[in-house]
């Protein structure tokens, strides 16, 4: 589950409360593995900020 906020709201605490991963403005995350096997990057736009929350695959 992933989303985005805009920056200036600073709604990182509620996020991180909530269980999230809240990463730095203009970060982004790397799911090449997790998805297709190719390079393909996750993130916020221009004064957004990025937040996701993985869960393991059900073994």
């Amino acid at each position: 589950m992933f989303g985005e906020f805009e920056t200036p709201r600073d709604l990182g605490p509620y996020y991180t409360r909530q269980g999230f991963t809240v990463l730095r403005p203009g970060q982004a995350i790397d799911v090449d593995t997790l998805l297709a096997g190719v390079p393909i990057q996750l993130g916020a736009g221009p004064g957004e900020t990025f937040f996701h929350r993985w869960r393991d695959p059900v073994r």
